[in-house]
């Protein structure tokens, strides 16, 4: 069965760069016209059917105008993808407050925005909505006292979502495992030993190896069409093992 997105409209947010780029390249290859929301001035895609707006995820005006933007650009909303997010690294002892305040209010805060403020577009037809949580919602590693339940929440705020909209609008939730982005590449060039590094990240997954973006793009747009029709409220883990 060929994968279409034809006719339809998703709105994306980081969309400027790492994982929101991937999905969105992706999306407009399928035929989906595509609206970009990031805090970068400017995406990096040039493409007939990509439109942009700026903004900042943990601002609900924000949001809404980006939902309103595209509604008003395309006429309708068909998938929402909520990939832009935070990672941070630090314990209980060493993270400040701000810091945990902060990585809540873009992850988990992001997240109720941005889904609150497109739901009545997506709820004028059947629509979806996949955001992009974290193996490490459901697995913590150490050193992340923040990032681990603020990606709880993401899965959490999913659920009821799904509980809510059903049956027009499907909520799912993707488990990324650590992903190789540019992120992951500035940590590489920043450490005294890339290589050993990286054989650390390789050895928590039983694939021996870290994802790509295409791994969890493809998850992505199985949860957006109709090949999921009858699933909501999931969190598909792609991270190369069990999470539980």
């Amino acid at each position: 069965m060929k994968i279409t997105m034809e006719n339809r409209v998703a709105l994306i947010s980081g969309a400027a760069s790492g994982m929101g780029e991937a999905v969105a390249k992706k999306f407009l290859e399928l035929g989906c016209k595509v609206v970009g929301f990031s805090l970068e001035a400017k995406p990096t895609i040039e493409h007939d059917n990509f439109v942009y707006i700026q903004g900042d995820i943990t601002k609900f005006e924000d949001c809404k105008k980006a939902a309103d933007f595209a509604y008003e650009t395309y006429g309708k909303i068909d998938s929402l993808v909520h990939c832009a997010g935070i990672v941070n690294e630090g314990d209980l002892e060493s993270t400040d407050v701000s810091v945990f305040e902060r990585v809540m209010k873009i992850n988990a805060f992001g997240t109720f925005n941005i889904c609150k403020a497109a739901i009545p577009y997506l709820k004028k037809q059947k629509s979806t909505i996949v955001n992009i949580s974290s193996d490490m919602s459901v697995k913590p590693l150490p050193e992340r006292i923040a990032y681990n339940p603020s990606k709880a929440a993401v899965n959490m705020l999913t659920k009821c979502i799904a509980v809510e909209q059903a049956p027009m609008v499907r909520c799912n939730a993707v488990l990324p495992g650590i992903i190789y982005t540019p992120m992951i590449q500035k940590r590489l060039d920043s450490c005294a030993d890339p290589e050993q590094l990286l054989s650390e990240y390789r050895s928590l997954y039983p694939m021996e190896r870290i994802g790509t973006t295409d791994d969890i793009v493809n998850g992505v747009v199985f949860l957006s069409t109709e090949q999921s029709d009858w699933i909501t409220g999931i969190e598909l883990p792609i991270c190369g093992g069990p999470v539980e």
